[in-house]
């Protein structure tokens, strides 16, 4: 994998921007299979959700669910998702650009994280 820039990966931009809450996920693939698989775009986020409150959007054991069909290319058609603990990813990851990829990803959540928070406070 190349990336972007030397600090942008597009895995880890386009992963964060494609998790949805459980209940949004079930209408959209309801409706891609309704509307015979076109992709459906999921309905932008209110631009003041904190990353706080989009959290607890989510259920208490979230995994990605698999999109059949949905790779950009055969190798990507081939990929596995499911979620680690950041750590755990960074060791299992180390010495590769994945690796990079969950550090920077992380920080930057840490650093919107902070950011709200102080936004707020003050």
């Amino acid at each position: 994998m190349m990336p972007v820039k030397p600090t942008i990966q597009y895995l880890l931009s386009w992963y964060i921007a494609e998790t949805l809450p459980p209940d949004l996920e079930a209408s959209l693939s309801t409706k891609t299979r309704q509307e015979n698989g076109a992709y459906q775009y999921p309905p932008s986020f209110p631009k003041d959700l904190t990353l706080v409150e989009r959290a607890g959007l989510e259920s208490s054991q979230p995994e990605p669910i698999r999109h059949e069909n949905t790779g950009v290319d055969e190798e990507e058609a081939l990929y596995e998702s499911y979620l680690l603990p950041i750590d755990i990813a960074q060791t299992k990851l180390k010495g590769t650009i994945m690796a990079d990829v969950v550090r920077l990803g992380w920080e930057a959540i840490c650093s919107r994280r902070e950011t709200e928070r102080k936004t707020s406070v003050g």
